[in-house]
């Protein structure tokens, strides 16, 4: 089973993602986002930051979420 290879929440999510304006953040063409809108409010997680973690806990427009990949 899985959890015989992995122990179980061997993955930490992220907790206090690091928010910056579209405007401050390079990305490379073609690099992959996830784009999530709650109450008028969006905000972009580049794939490539997910890839090792999984899992960013967040609030976007006052509403708690969690985004996973």
């Amino acid at each position: 089973e899985f959890y015989q290879i992995f122990p179980r929440d061997w993955i930490a999510p992220i907790y206090s993602p690091q928010i910056a304006r579209a405007s401050e953040v390079e990305l490379r063409t073609g690099e992959l986002v996830m784009g999530v809108t709650v109450n008028g409010e969006s905000r972009a997680y580049p794939l490539e930051s997910l890839r090792g973690r999984e899992m960013v806990n967040d609030e976007l427009g006052g509403v708690p979420i969690l985004v996973t990949f």
